[in-house]
């Protein structure tokens, strides 16, 4: 069964950033298109890098949480 202390995400917290100013770079460039949805696909990408920088920032605060679960265990 997998718990937070697993250690499978090594790399997640960057990979959720990186992911995050991708989509706001895409999300960017929708707004300023010439499309027909242009404002309705630019929400959806800001909604997108909102999310994934969520996620970034809370699995920085608990990823020395997780790392103290291993540890004790």
């Amino acid at each position: 069964m997998l718990t937070q202390g697993t250690g499978f995400a090594k790399y997640s917290k960057s990979l959720c950033w990186i992911v995050a100013l991708i989509w706001l770079a895409l999300s960017i460039l929708a707004f300023t298109s010439d499309s027909e949805s242009s404002a309705i696909n630019g929400f959806l990408w800001l909604v997108g890098a909102i999310a994934f920088a969520f996620s970034a920032s809370f699995i920085s605060r608990s990823s020395g949480s997780a790392e103290s679960n291993a540890s004790e265990e």
